[in-house]
């Protein structure tokens, strides 16, 4: 185990409902003592994920492992195909990518949330865009990060609802992640684009931009990012071990960046790749920390990971044509990494 003060011990110990990391679970097997987790994350790291991402890091440290080998990609269908190509052990993955691989015969598990809910919106450039029949005007281009991810299935639903079909009456271009996503909108390549709320409160500074939609009020809960693995990986005992304290690890800091500010405030100055995340104070990221946990839920203290919440959202990836409707939940979704977890916290 990794050397602790006695009161960062104790810190663990109360956010984990008393039980704490160190004082309960069987932490690595022997043989894996040291070992780094090798993930893909995404090419952006926003204020919802903080919380995940040191979990890979500080949280795998403190069980006893390095902190994970992390590599970033721009595109959230790149992550799922390395898992399903098994050239990672594990994803920072998009759910709708996931679930539509798997239907299609992959063998991708999703086995806990990397955040619930979303905090994407849909910022607009009102020049161009006031009502949703003026997503039928060729100049009012939506950039997303890629066809089929969660953003997409997201925006489908949504736009459907108001008599929009995303295919048929927009425009659409895959530009990647968020931060290049608010690029191209501030430099009028397109007119709307899907970003994090706390990107959108800088948006709006710099122009005649607006939150047109904001999802994470219309689905409860919408399920964005799981961290994936090849089921195949999942055959070997020591990587079912490191899974299990991965999910322990993303648990445990749910429920640290909930309780305390100072905790998520640290993460983001480390590892929030947004342009001066690492001078931002804590009095400058409490709007956004309080949003993200008590108005969005983004950081549910059991992980918010079961089964009766995908099973809510499978007719809306059915009438975006995400899913055919042959897809076996029960494989693709594995909850027990997360039972386990919860039990050795919590017992």
């Amino acid at each position: 185990m990794t050397e602790l003060t006695r009161r960062r011990a104790l810190q663990l110990m109360g956010a984990a409902g008393g039980s704490g990391l160190l004082m309960h679970g069987a932490g690595p097997l022997a043989a894996q003592q040291g070992r780094a987790l090798q993930a893909n994350i995404l090419g952006f790291t926003l204020g919802i994920h903080v919380p995940a991402i040191v979990a890979l890091n500080e949280g795998m440290e403190e069980l006893g492992y390095s902190a994970s080998d992390m590599v970033r990609l721009e595109s959230m269908q790149a992550v799922t195909q390395g898992i399903v190509a098994g050239s990672s052990e594990v994803g920072e993955g998009d759910v709708v990518s996931a679930l539509t691989a798997s239907e299609a015969g992959a063998d991708i598990r999703l086995t806990g949330l990397v955040y619930n809910n979303t905090s994407q919106v849909l910022v607009v450039n009102r020049d161009i865009i006031q009502s949703f029949e003026d997503f039928k005007k060729p100049e009012a281009t939506i950039a997303i990060n890629s066809r089929g991810d969660f953003i997409y299935i997201m925006l489908s639903g949504v736009f459907d609802q108001n008599g929009i079909d995303i295919e048929q009456d927009t425009t659409l271009v895959e530009v990647g992640g968020s931060g290049s996503r608010m690029r191209a909108l501030l430099a009028g390549r397109v007119a709307a684009v899907p970003v994090h709320f706390d990107q959108a409160v800088k948006i709006a500074q710099e122009g005649n931009f607006e939150v047109m939609v904001e999802p994470g009020k219309i689905f409860d809960p919408w399920l964005s990012e799981a961290w994936l693995v090849n089921g195949s990986w999942l055959e070997n005992d020591e990587n079912r071990r490191i899974l299990t304290d991965l999910q322990k690890a993303t648990i445990t800091s749910f429920r640290r960046a909930n309780a305390d500010l100072g905790y998520y405030a640290d993460g983001y100055r480390k590892y929030a790749t947004v342009k001066g995340a690492q001078d931002a104070k804590d009095e400058d990221l409490e709007w956004a920390w309080s949003q993200l946990s008590t108005e969005i839920k983004a950081w549910p203290n059991d992980g918010g990971f079961k089964k009766g919440y995908f099973e809510r959202l499978i007719p809306v990836y059915e009438r975006a044509n995400a899913l055919r409707g042959t897809l076996d939940l029960g494989k693709a979704v594995d909850t027990s990494f997360v039972d386990a977890a919860l039990q050795e916290l919590d017992s």
